[in-house]
């Protein structure tokens, strides 16, 4: 341990046994609470689905996009995360650098071990039938593999090297042969080819060093101080300002001047899409996942398929919709181009309700639910808009509420965060699961001019 190492360690806070005992009861309570709950409303919803055989090339291509995700994750927070005070002392000394981030890299992957086991854990215990003891085994060496591939492929992200990424992603596609292999054992049918994910898994670990030594300190201390910076500002509910600080900001395109035949407003969304490629090419992407499932969904025994059409949906509008939410954070400023707040605010949702429902639309004709994906488009745009036109949280809700249950002034807080997600995932979810054809139609509809009125009506408060 060098002296910096000995030096935080002592001007560290040491919890007393009373606060080591109040967390200890924390921690107790939180899993009877949440964790046991929602891990028993997840195997009864994936239960269904553990019934399923899907081919092996979408369990591949599944692999590859959660490969594609860790590593894009690594930007913005890698596994090797560091305090600022502790890259500025421990990890800008003279001792080699993969030697001072090492500890940080070994509690990320026990973590994300750790994580991957638990869900596999409840998917296998959702099944109806008893699974096969070397099955059990089995999957379980594919998840304990899976996770550290997984690890390798977002410290690769972190650290920028992109050739070693692009080689793990395509690893990771035989990550998900092997799972197909691994359920399958689970009738007795035993695939032992799929444990070949353990050797390979542990032969990517030779290129943690190299990635270890490739993360530049003026790197982990930006991404230490953002991560300070969104601490902060989720505990304090105000969330716009934690996303806002992860957007990366715009370079492209700065001294752009294109005129075209369209509404001001709606020619600037345009332009601002055209300027962050990736955020739209996120947003498009999310609209088509949502627009391509809810065929699926109608179909599926079980709402959750609704439910991740639904989601994906709204995180879809949210990339695609920058411009409301700035005319919606700043509408107290002087009008521009001559219009008027509500009619610039009208103008800001044309560019988000035209792509959202073109691209989910187009995305569901396959499945033949073209007018349930359009009808659901346009209950998202509402429930964004009833999100982004709520402005600031009102001081009732700061104010503690006693219950006998605890003190619960934070359920109320969470609720009108959440508000417009919850009326999208409720509604929407619900109607799409249950209801289909013109039906699911018209309550979709319904619903969104409800949600508009609301939205409207916080818009004039």
């Amino acid at each position: 341990m060098t002296a910096p190492d000995r030096l935080l360690r002592e001007i560290r806070t040491r919890p007393r046994a009373a606060d080591r005992a109040t967390d200890l009861y924390i921690v107790v309570l939180s899993v009877l609470v949440f964790v046991l709950p929602l891990a028993r409303w997840g195997t009864q919803q994936v239960a269904p689905a553990t019934q399923w055989s899907p081919p092996w090339w979408t369990a591949a291509i599944a692999a590859m996009l959660v490969a594609i995700g860790a590593a894009a994750a690594g930007r913005t927070r890698g596994p090797v995360a560091v305090s600022a005070p502790y890259v500025e002392w421990v990890v800008a000394g003279s001792a080699p650098l993969a030697r001072r981030l090492r500890p940080s890299w070994w509690r990320s992957l026990l973590v994300t071990m750790a994580a991957v086991l638990f869900v596999t854990v409840v998917a296998v215990v959702s099944r109806s039938t008893w699974p096969d003891p070397v099955g059990a085994v089995t999957v379980s060496a594919v998840a304990l593999g899976s996770g550290v591939l997984l690890s390798v492929v977002w410290l690769s992200g972190q650290a920028r090297r992109w050739r070693n990424a692009a080689v793990l992603v395509l690893l990771s596609a035989g990550t998900g042969l092997a799972w197909t292999g691994a359920w399958r054992s689970l009738d007795g049918d035993p695939a032992w080819w799929s444990l070949l994910v353990v050797p390979v898994a542990v032969g990517t670990a030779v290129v943690v060093p190299r990635a270890l030594s490739a993360i530049r300190p003026s790197r982990l201390r930006t991404q230490a101080i953002r991560w300070s910076r969104i601490e902060v500002f989720a505990t304090t509910a105000d969330l716009a300002s934690a996303a806002a600080v992860l957007r990366a900001p715009t370079r492209l395109g700065r001294h752009w001047r294109p005129a075209f035949a369209a509404p001001p407003f709606v020619r600037r969304d345009l332009i601002g899409l055209v300027r962050a490629p990736g955020r739209t090419a996120t947003g498009l992407g999310a609209a088509a996942a949502a627009g391509s499932l809810i065929p699926i969904a109608q179909n599926a025994v079980t709402p959750l398929i609704a439910l991740i059409s639904v989601a994906a949906a709204y995180v879809g509008v949210c990339f695609l919709s920058d411009g409301l939410r700035f005319h919606a954070f700043d509408r107290e400023r002087p009008s521009a181009f001559g219009v008027g707040p509500g009619a610039a605010a009208l103008q800001h949702l044309v560019v988000p309700t035209a792509l959202l429902t073109l691209v989910m639309g187009s995305a569901a004709v396959l499945g033949g639910s073209p007018h349930v994906a359009i009808a659901l488009a346009l209950l998202v745009v509402a429930c964004r808009a009833l999100s982004v036109f709520k402005g600031h949280m009102p001081l009732e809700l700061l104010t503690p509420v006693m219950t006998p249950v605890g003190e619960m002034s934070s359920a109320g807080r969470l609720i009108w965060l959440a508000d417009a997600v919850l009326v999208a995932l409720l509604v929407g979810g619900t109607t799409v699961s249950q209801a289909s054809g013109w039906d699911a139609v018209a309550i979709l509809v319904v619903a969104a001019g409800l949600v508009a009125v609301w939205a409207r009506s916080r818009w004039r408060q």
